[in-house]
């Protein structure tokens, strides 16, 4: 179990909306965070806490072997801290802090409703994960399949599309974009680590 003492001093300055990367150590997150020189999965801020008791809740698309204990496939809602606790031995996290003039143009009634309706029903797209890792490859990547699925989608697919469908983010293909990417967008008032030393490039710079 991941000691939770950094999350803890700074979770009362998540807010809904939020984003939070991680670094993992198994195998397929390590080829992931090499190639992309960055984190392996991304999830958003759903709910912050209101007391320093309390648990933040994240809304994230993940697959089996880094889902907490009795936790579906896909789209789901889940408490941040049991989460950073149990994603391994070495893993990092960061959050990143959405500025006011960000938040300025999120529609919250959206933003919690295409939460809703997703959670439970939008499975993760394996297929997708594959055809991410593949793209970059010479040849090969450029006859990879890259259609949409509003009922399969990757981790930062779906992070990707909830801050599309609330209106933060326009004119971008939420299908292609990566973890990296979200980390890269101009977006942020600052970042801050929640679980070891994460290290960040590129942060808010496009």
């Amino acid at each position: 179990m991941n000691s939770l003492t950094q999350y803890n001093a700074v979770k009362g300055q998540l807010r809904a909306g939020d984003l939070v990367m991680f670094w993992g150590r198994e195998p397929l997150s390590t080829i992931i965070e090499l190639y992309e020189a960055g984190p392996s999965h991304s999830a958003i801020v759903r709910q912050p806490v209101t007391d320093q008791g309390e648990d933040a809740k994240i809304s994230q698309s993940t697959r089996p072997t880094i889902l907490t204990a009795g936790s579906l496939n896909g789209v789901q809602t889940e408490p941040l801290g049991v989460t950073l606790a149990g994603y391994g031995a070495g893993a990092t996290a960061a959050a990143l802090l959405l500025s006011d003039e960000a938040r300025s143009k999120v529609d919250w009634e959206k933003f919690y409703a295409v939460i809703g309706a997703s959670d439970g029903f939008v499975q993760y797209d394996v297929a997708d994960l594959f055809e991410f890792v593949l793209r970059g490859f010479p040849i090969l990547g450029a006859h990879v399949g890259q259609a949409e699925h509003k009922t399969k989608m990757v981790c930062s697919s779906w992070v990707t599309a909830v801050l599309t469908a609330s209106g933060l983010l326009t004119g971008i293909d939420w299908t292609k974009e990566t973890p990296q990417d979200l980390v890269e967008m101009a977006i942020y008032s600052k970042w801050i680590p929640l679980l070891g030393k994460p290290k960040l490039s590129r942060f808010d710079s496009i």
